[in-house]
């Protein structure tokens, strides 16, 4: 299988349909500003076995990070893992979403 990189249009529109967002930033990019219900795994805690803990029922997953390298490197290592479920990816990160006049939550 493989992963399948997203405009942020195409995005908007997994979210919409259900997709659940990762979030593989650190905590301190999350706190500045996140994608609405995002959840938070940073990319050094990513694994096969905590995204099914997640997503018990299998949806698909959305994973976004800064730019757009993260994501892929998660989408990867979850593929290597076995995972089995969808996996899409905002291609040129929660930048592309932001400079899109998209949504955005912010702890701070």
């Amino acid at each position: 299988m493989g992963f399948k990189s997203l405009s942020v249009e195409d995005t908007a529109q997994s979210i919409k349909d259900g997709s659940i967002i990762i979030d593989v930033r650190e905590q301190d990019e999350y706190d500045q500003a996140h994608l609405e219900n995002a959840i938070l795994v940073p990319l050094s805690t990513v694994s096969a076995e905590k995204i099914n803990e997640i997503n018990p029922t299998n949806k698909t997953i959305l994973i976004h990070c800064r730019s757009g390298k993260r994501s892929k490197v998660a989408a990867n290592v979850l593929l290597s893992q076995g995972y089995s479920g969808e996996i899409l990816e905002l291609d040129e990160g929660i930048n592309a979403w932001i400079e899109s006049d998209q949504p955005v939550i912010s702890n701070i």
